[in-house]
């Protein structure tokens, strides 16, 4: 047995044969301790879940998630100009929507990163959606809920993060949008609000876009 490594750069879990360096991207990995077969394939992400970053309600949540037919869409203007807001109004250089998928943290927008997925964990989002609040880290390097994480100690460098939970309408939390800084900083109650807020109108998005397919289904039945 080896162990696996997770690449900052492009945010993935991977079995690197031994090597330092990631096969897709060829950035340094970070040994993450787990142990894999010696013959895995030589990217294999990871699919193992802490039991922890599980809701009770997982399998209707995930349920809810399909329901909404938004993972592996393209990204489009309508998410993005809210990622774009949040990273202007928070001055911060990494501004995200994701979806929490069964074993991947899925972007719908990423302002500030070029992957479209991470793997459920180590990804923040995934403790996250785990509570009804916003989930504030204001130092990483401080905070013993990120001491430990791979985004944190890796290339990446993040400091601070702030996520608010995508709640459906009947109580589904679907994702979050987050906002990400290499610094540490603080989040003031205004600032709080604001950002839970534009979750909301994130939200707002998705219902309207499930309203309109099911007028359609039900245009197309007559």
């Amino acid at each position: 047995m080896v162990s696996e490594s997770f690449c900052a750069t492009c945010l993935r879990t991977v079995y690197a044969g031994g090597n330092e360096s990631c096969p897709v991207c060829a950035s340094p990995l970070l040994k993450t301790g787990v142990a894999v077969a010696e013959n895995a394939d030589p990217v294999t992400v990871s699919t193992s879940i802490d039991p922890s970053l599980i809701p009770d309600n997982e399998s209707l949540r995930l349920e809810a998630v399909k329901r909404y037919e938004i993972l592996d869409t393209p990204r489009d203007g309508a998410f993005d100009r809210i990622t774009f807001l949040a990273s202007k109004i928070f001055n911060v250089p990494i501004s995200t929507v994701t979806i929490v998928d069964s074993d991947r943290i899925w972007f719908k927008s990423a302002q500030g990163l070029e992957a479209e997925q991470i793997d459920r964990d180590p990804g923040l989002c995934a403790s996250a959606i785990l509570v009804d609040e916003p989930w504030v880290v204001e130092d990483a390097k401080m905070d013993p809920r990120t001491l430990e994480n791979p985004l944190v100690l890796g290339d990446l460098g993040l400091r601070f993060y702030a996520g608010v939970p995508l709640v459906t309408g009947d109580g589904y939390k679907l994702g979050m949008l987050n906002i990400i800084d290499q610094q540490p900083r603080e989040l003031s109650e205004d600032e709080l609000s604001i950002l839970q807020e534009l979750s909301k109108i994130v939200v707002d998005e998705l219902e309207l876009r499930l309203a309109a397919r099911r007028m359609h289904k039900e245009l197309s039945a007559h």
